[in-house]
């Protein structure tokens, strides 16, 4: 049985790449059996208290036994499937003569060289700004924050639209009150309120995002609390409320 030199490289660089996250990072790295596009997953470490942060971040590894080469043609079908995954995902070239890593973040706005007519994407490495380094950390794990963060805005987006329509329906309601249209802004308060708890959980669950989601509670609370008062001016919880639900959520405000 042959054992081809590409496999051997292919093997190798997974290999390497695995032994300089673990040996330089200090952080798990999980190498894949099948190749689906991604050839290892590494877990983000908290570096205070060595405990995992719950984010990870994707790896396909490309070798190479030519010493500086700096680039890698993959298909635009991988591209795309990397662009479209909801954690960030490097290419990294292995260097085996050399023992070298050099990383290059996929992102969907990156400015990527048209196809060639066999429907390859040169990837491009910088040998000098792209080689990796115990500083390397601090660049993978700021992707991982800023895709776990993207999750959470999610659910604050949806949220602070919700602020926004309370605060302009007040604005606009001036001397006229539109008390059905209020009443229904107070109604969504629960869904506003079960987006907030899930971005919530998601800041506990990936250690990102806690200042925004705490910024967007207090707002959220600012505005409920704008809503109930301008309610309670207008005496809806007296004229509008056959139900009692006004007066409940007045009560809750306090």
């Amino acid at each position: 049985m042959k054992y081809a030199l590409r496999t051997a490289n292919g093997d190798a660089g997974e290999f390497f790449f695995a032994y300089k996250i673990a040996s330089v990072l200090k952080w798990p790295c999980r190498l894949f059996d099948i190749d689906i596009g991604i050839d290892a997953q590494v877990e983000i470490v908290d570096e205070e208290d060595e405990t995992s942060t719950g984010r990870f971040v994707a790896f396909q590894v490309k070798a190479t036994s030519v010493e500086e080469q700096n680039c890698r043609y993959v298909s635009t079908r991988q591209l795309t499937y990397w662009q479209a995954l909801d954690l960030p995902v490097f290419v990294v070239l292995v260097d085996l003569s050399a023992e070298k890593l050099y990383l290059h973040q996929v992102l969907s706005n990156r400015n990527y060289p048209p196809a060639t007519e066999k429907g390859l994407v040169r990837i491009e490495f910088d040998l000098v700004n792209d080689v990796f380094t115990k500083d390397s950390g601090a660049v993978i794990a700021a992707a991982s924050e800023k895709m776990a963060l993207s999750h959470v805005r999610r659910h604050l987006d949806i949220v602070e639209e919700g602020i926004k329509e309370i605060r302009e329906a007040i604005a606009d309601a001036d001397e006229n009150p539109d008390a059905p249209g209020l009443i229904e802004l107070m109604e969504g308060r629960t869904v506003l309120r079960k987006e907030l708890a899930q971005a919530g959980a998601l800041v506990r669950a990936l250690r990102a995002g806690k200042k925004e989601w705490k910024a967007v509670a207090d707002d959220l609370d600012k505005a409920l609390q704008e809503l109930g008062g301008y309610m309670q001016d207008w005496n809806m919880h007296r004229d509008w409320d056959d139900h009692g639900n006004i007066m409940r959520f007045i009560e809750e405000l306090k």
